[in-house]
């Protein structure tokens, strides 16, 4: 029995270990490739985006009255800066700018005008490496850039990212309830979702998360809810390979909740899917973890640079900020919690809470059968235990990192729909509600 358990651990993880080398496989090869494409579109490109961006001031939307809808403009500018490719040298070959991922700063950090100076003049080149992460959206964003500037890439994300959250909100209507898709939508509002499609910054993780929670429900139709492991797998991958750490947890989170809820059509037991849950959130660590260490190491071989150092003492400064930004593990979880507080969403919380209240009076099930909710507020925690670990970076960046409590917003919300018993609600006709 010992010999036949060993053997099925070891073909998981040699399946497992062939798919992480498949994927640093294409991760390499689309760097490659997209830092290979011609340089003078690309560039005509940036130089129309730079102005755009410019005039999106911060918050296009509300001003400073909705903290929660800013843009990091800051990133935006960086990452055009990247997409330049112009290299440290003329002669600089594509392996070494494609792992190198550098750009031109100013003295003063300015990222406008580091990237003015850098297209105004074509004798300069880059200063700055920023190798320790992967900056898989260069993939993205070049190719569009060989056509587009940054105002009409922003329209094709806004189609793009609102016809992803329609299929999943459909996706989870057909396979859950119209009650669970309205609860993702909100749960995106209350993190400002329509700025999304705005910022290159803020793209690539909920893009990720909603295509995700798209694959999760088309697996459970087909009956091939085996594959689960396989995806987040993936998925820990492929965050790691696009996200310059917005909110990286969201890809992991959001999806999940939806896996314990479609395992609770099935009647799964609530300590099975909590086991479910544990084993899909260490193969997406593993995954996001060996990922971001698989480009550090290469990056030190083909640049002859210790990139690996670098990047454990970002790590540490992300976990604990320093003299120059202290933070606190409570602080950094506040500082988030603030930017869910406004007049709008407040009125809205109570409005939901009084009529699940309401709800609740005469129409609530049995303690035995919302056990489910205990697994949905485990992973809802996701968001504060990121904030916790990462302190230092969840308070300098709070603005964005924030949003990783939408997974909270759902989690809360799937759990107050679960406590309500529908098919005891009458409406017109006597007919009642569908489960």
């Amino acid at each position: 029995m010992k010999e036949m358990q060993i053997k099925k651990m070891g073909r998981k993880v040699a399946s497992y270990s062939i798919v992480f080398i498949i994927m640093l496989m294409i991760f390499s090869m689309a760097m490659l490739i997209s830092y290979a494409l011609p340089n003078q579109s690309i560039q005509e490109h940036i130089k129309e985006s730079k102005d755009i961006i410019l005039r999106s001031n911060g918050n296009p939307f509300f001003g400073e009255e909705v903290k929660g809808a800013i843009l990091d403009e800051y990133t935006d500018l960086l990452i055009l800066n990247t997409a330049m490719n112009k290299g440290k040298e003329e002669e600089e070959n594509i392996l070494v700018r494609a792992f190198e991922n550098s750009r031109f700063s100013e003295e003063g950090g300015n990222q406008f005008l580091s990237l003015e100076q850098t297209l105004e003049d074509e004798n300069l080149y880059n200063n700055q490496e920023y190798a320790r992460y992967w900056h898989g959206n260069q993939t993205i964003i070049r190719p569009l850039l060989l056509i587009f500037n940054i105002e009409e890439m922003r329209f094709l994300f806004y189609i793009v990212m609102f016809l992803l959250l329609m299929i999943a909100t459909i996706s989870i209507a057909k396979n859950l309830n119209n009650k669970y898709a309205i609860a993702l939508f909100f749960s995106m509002i209350v993190v400002c979702f329509f700025i999304i499609p705005s910022s290159l910054q803020y793209i690539s993780v909920f893009a990720i998360t909603l295509f995700t929670i798209i694959l999760v429900n088309i697996l459970y139709k087909i009956k091939k809810e085996e594959l689960y492991p396989y995806l987040f797998f993936i998925i820990g991958g492929c965050t790691s390979f696009f996200d310059l750490l917005t909110t990286p947890i969201l890809t992991l989170g959001m999806p999940l909740l939806f896996v314990v809820l479609l395992k609770n059509k099935e009647k799964c037991d609530v300590k099975q899917t909590i086991l479910e849950i544990i084993k899909l959130s260490i193969l997406w660590c593993i995954s996001y973890a060996s990922i971001f260490f698989a480009k550090w190491v290469i990056a030190s071989i083909v640049l002859q640079k210790d990139v690996i150092t670098v990047a454990i003492n970002n790590i540490i400064f992300r976990a604990n900020g320093n003299e120059s930004y202290p933070t606190t593990r409570l602080g950094a979880i506040q500082k988030n919690l603030e930017f869910l507080n406004n007049k709008v969403l407040n009125i809205c919380f109570i409005f939901i809470i009084v009529i699940w209240f309401i709800m609740m009076i005469n129409n609530k099930k049995k303690i035995k059968d919302i056990k489910i909710v205990i697994p949905l507020l485990f992973v809802s925690l996701y968001p504060y235990i990121w904030y916790f670990t990462f302190a230092g970076h969840s308070m300098i960046h709070s603005y964005f990192t924030y949003r990783a409590q939408a997974i909270a917003v759902l989690g809360v919300l799937c759990s107050m729909i679960q406590c309500i018993d529908f098919a005891s609600i009458k409406i017109k006709g006597g007919e009642k509600w569908k489960k």
